[in-house]
């Protein structure tokens, strides 16, 4: 009976993370995994921030907003708003990491293209940090070829079942 709890916990649990990644493209969002530690204590490494696409001239200071940063050759950048000002057809931003001490100045036009955070899930994506690690994706190849191998072996010394006749 514990097993079977157990393993309903489980199916539940995975059931609800799923949809808390998969529903949000349903409703325009998207789910981006934090890369690093710039907005510790409120995004850790390894979180998954969900995002939805927002006008630039809807988005207030204290928001966090992921966007492409410029300076980083059009990288995914999420970080806190700290100040915005219109000018024109173009809105100014500085935004911060809540752990780092510079903030970024950037500008984008007013219909341009900005994602607001939405929710997070804490430590879902953290396996999706360690696959983007060159070591993770050789130690995960030899694992499947190890699990591989011991299946092939098994399937080789099986006893083989008889089919003797019953009386």
């Amino acid at each position: 009976m514990l097993v079977r709890f157990l393993g309903w916990t489980a199916a539940g649990v995975a059931v609800g993370l799923a949809l808390a990644l998969v529903a949000p493209f349903a409703f325009g969002a998207r789910p981006l995994t934090v890369l690093s530690g710039s907005m510790e204590p409120n995004l850790h490494v390894g979180d998954v921030v969900v995002v939805k696409r927002v006008e630039p001239r809807d988005v207030r200071p204290g928001q966090v907003v992921t966007f492409h940063d410029p300076e980083r050759g059009g990288d995914l950048v999420t970080h806190r708003v700290r100040a915005m000002h219109a000018r024109g057809g173009k809105i100014d931003f500085v935004t911060r990491g809540d752990a780092n001490n510079a903030s970024e100045h950037w500008r984008i036009a007013a219909d341009g293209e900005l994602g607001r955070a939405v929710y997070r899930i804490p430590a879902v994506g953290r396996l999706f940090v360690l696959a983007r690690s060159h070591g993770a994706a050789l130690i995960l190849l030899i694992a499947s070829l190890a699990a591989l191998a011991v299946l092939e072996l098994v399937a080789i010394w099986r006893p083989k079942e008889t089919g003797g006749a019953t009386a």
